[in-house]
């Protein structure tokens, strides 16, 4: 599918996963829907999104309008009300959204204050020297059989001790997707990096040397591999400890955040790339319902039943929903002509499920008469009611095990 130009708008919906953080965004423009996971959610919201934008793409795929999916999954637990966008570039703006519980997350997952691991991080980095930090390559040369040998990184063991150190510590996280953001920039001087950005740093660049070598070598030369134990070390020495992430943010007039409890001299993009949070806004009130079928309004939330009997054996069926009047009445005269047809046929179902079945689709339909003349749809055909039910002649083979019944209580009579 084409990509859609700049500047088209779109509408889309926030998604929370459990524990109230938010996971990402469903969006959907006159042609196509998707998902946009937030860079700084947690791997379980990552996971969470995953499905949501499975859920999105198959709704789609059964003919669903791209408006039409985000009106019936915003129906769902943890998903917000549909708000138009001008274009795509404002998701990706909320996309790029850090919060303070994403932070305290990332500090959560560092090593405990008496570990082992922070007195190996301080004893690695101070024992490196300018040789060790002096990163020489090996390879580029030419084989006997014409190949180029690819060059490589010959990293010192003092500086491999201190990347180990970084892991220790627990500054390697996978709870942050470092492939999502940028990659950090060379510090500048007289800047501050804050912890949680130091755990990024480290995450980036330890696990970006898994797919292209240099990237520890590139910020041994910058001066962040430095700034990252730096900050570490001094968020350590400070004595606070890592508060979950479920804690309730500092105030003002409470202690500093761990966010700036050390000064360093770099900075990783991440900080500079980000936006800062934004206020908290007032959550609109819910949009009103549409309809689950075509998308209009007004509509009402109800449910028609149908039942079937064959002698020993019975099913149930139930569409539930917000409809209008339209998609309403056709689905109540297809299923009450359904139980009518076939809902008899068990001495069960013919005094019991039946009829239980028939009184709870007239009280329905109540409700649906009440509506007004729907607009127009968004999410697909709008049903056709049809001929009322009984103009239907299926609608009358129920009078045959009535008469049946009634002629047995007949004939025991006259007997």
């Amino acid at each position: 599918m084409p990509a859609t130009p700049p500047g088209t708008p779109c509408h889309y919906v926030t998604v929370t996963a459990p524990g109230q953080e938010i996971a990402g965004y469903l969006w959907a423009d006159p042609a196509d829907v998707g998902w946009t996971d937030r860079r700084a959610s947690s791997v379980r919201a990552y996971r969470e999104g995953e499905a949501w934008a499975r859920r999105a793409r198959e709704a789609h795929e059964r003919g669903l309008t791209p408006l039409g999916v985000l009106h019936l999954l915003s129906r769902e637990p943890g998903v917000g009300p549909v708000v138009a966008a001008p274009d795509r570039e404002v998701v990706e703006e909320l996309a790029r959204m850090v919060t303070p519980d994403d932070d305290r997350r990332l500090l959560a997952r560092l090593a405990p204050r008496d570990s082992g691991a922070w007195r190996e991080l301080a004893e690695a980095f101070d024992a490196l020297t300018d040789e060790d930090r002096d990163v020489k390559w090996g390879g580029g040369h030419q084989l006997p059989s014409g190949a180029t040998h690819v060059a490589f990184p010959l990293y010192s063991k003092p500086l491999q001790r201190a990347v180990s150190a970084l892991s220790g510590v627990g500054a390697v996280t996978p709870e942050h997707r470092w492939a999502g953001v940028p990659m950090p920039v060379p510090p500048r001087e007289g800047q501050m990096l804050e912890p949680a950005d130091a755990v990024r740093a480290a995450t980036a660049i330890v696990r970006g040397e898994r797919f292209c070598d240099g990237h520890i070598a590139e910020s041994v030369k910058n001066g962040l591999f430095d700034a990252v134990a730096v900050c570490l070390r001094a968020w350590h020495a400070s004595g606070r400890t890592a508060v979950p992430a479920d804690a309730a943010p500092p105030t003002s007039e409470g202690p500093a955040s761990d966010a700036t409890a050390c000064e360093a001299t770099a900075v990783p993009a991440t900080t500079a790339q980000v936006p800062a949070p934004s206020r908290p806004r007032r959550t609109p009130p819910p949009p009103a319902p549409v309809c689950r079928f075509c998308g209009g309004s007004p509509a009402a939330d109800v449910t028609f039943r149908a039942h079937q009997a064959l002698l020993v054996v019975m099913r149930f069926r139930k569409t539930a929903g917000p409809m209008c009047l339209t998609c309403g009445l056709a689905v109540y005269r297809t299923l009450t002509t359904y139980t009518l047809w076939q809902g008899w046929w068990s001495p069960f179902s013919l005094f019991l499920f039946a009829p239980f079945a028939l009184v709870r689709n007239v009280l329905a339909v109540r409700h649906v008469r009440k509506l007004a003349a729907p607009g127009p749809g968004t999410s697909g055909p709008r049903y056709d009611p049809g001929v009322p039910v009984r103009r239907r002649p299926l609608a009358y083979v129920g009078l045959v095990p009535a008469l049946w019944v009634v002629g047995m209580i007949v004939y025991g009579l006259a007997g």
